[in-house]
């Protein structure tokens, strides 16, 4: 490469601590890529509304679709971060990608060759089924309302079929309809791009949940946990109260002096 003028030659023995030490460089495998892994992200800015004091954490997908003899060196499906903890106020950006062209064969749910992730509130970490509407009414939700849940659920899905549909149109065959891209069940009909906006955290506890498409009971599990706690610590907010209780007190006697 550059003859003389190149900044590599081929195997140099360099000094190193006093004894010379041969390199195993081949010049002419410097040039070529062999997996191109380089990303384009941009960084938008702020909403209005939220102020440059406001902390906003990412919440993506990492992995990708297969077992984990397939997808090395990568890693199976999960969330990242996995286990998240925050304060009342922040925002989380949920959003992920991945792509429709995975080797053809690797193990995976929906249609073949794709990436899918939704996010679904479950009860615990044991669980591996959505957290019904009536335990959602007695349990604080992570989503605040029905709506922002479903969008979550569902991930921007349209012209989705129902499972009576899907099998009179495959012939009542369910390979064919795990295939189908109008089965909006196995999120086949999202793009692998999901975006779900800054969602502020208004209250406190853990919440746990999972992707319905992807964690097939198996090794390939895709759960995490978001922890929210309050703004002031318990033991802070006390100081913060005996610390307004003192100034008050002290104004009240500077009164009557």
């Amino acid at each position: 490469m550059n003859g003389a003028a190149s900044p590599i030659t081929q195997d140099p023995t360099l000094e190193a601590s006093g004894a010379n030490f041969t390199l195993a460089v081949d010049t002419s495998q410097f040039g070529r890529t062999f997996e191109d892994r380089s990303y384009m992200f941009h960084i938008r800015p702020r909403p209005s509304g939220v102020t440059g004091s406001n902390r906003i954490f990412n919440l993506n997908v990492r992995g990708k679709r297969g077992n984990i003899v397939q997808t090395y060196p990568a890693t199976e499906y999960d969330f990242m971060p996995d286990v998240f903890e925050g304060r009342v106020g922040d925002y989380i950006h949920f959003q992920w990608t991945g792509c429709d062209t995975n080797p053809a064969g690797n193990a995976g749910e929906g249609t073949d060759g794709t990436d899918r992730s939704n996010m679904v509130q479950v009860m615990n970490l044991e669980s591996s089924v959505p957290a019904t509407a009536e335990w959602l009414k007695s349990n604080t939700p992570l989503f605040d309302t029905p709506e922002l849940r479903l969008h979550f659920a569902m991930i921007g899905q349209t012209g989705c079929l129902t499972m009576e549909e899907l099998l009179a149109k495959n012939n009542n065959n369910a390979g064919a309809v795990e295939q189908d891209k109008q089965n909006c069940m196995k999120l086949n009909a999202g793009t692998p791009y999901f975006d779900g906006g800054l969602i502020r955290m208004n209250s406190t506890g853990t919440f746990y949940y999972m992707n319905t498409r992807n964690n097939n009971f198996s090794n390939r599990g895709q759960k995490g946990s978001i922890a929210i706690v309050p703004l002031l610590p318990s033991w802070a907010l006390a100081l913060v109260l005996v610390g307004a209780g003192a100034f008050v007190l002290a104004g009240g006697v500077a009164g009557l002096m």
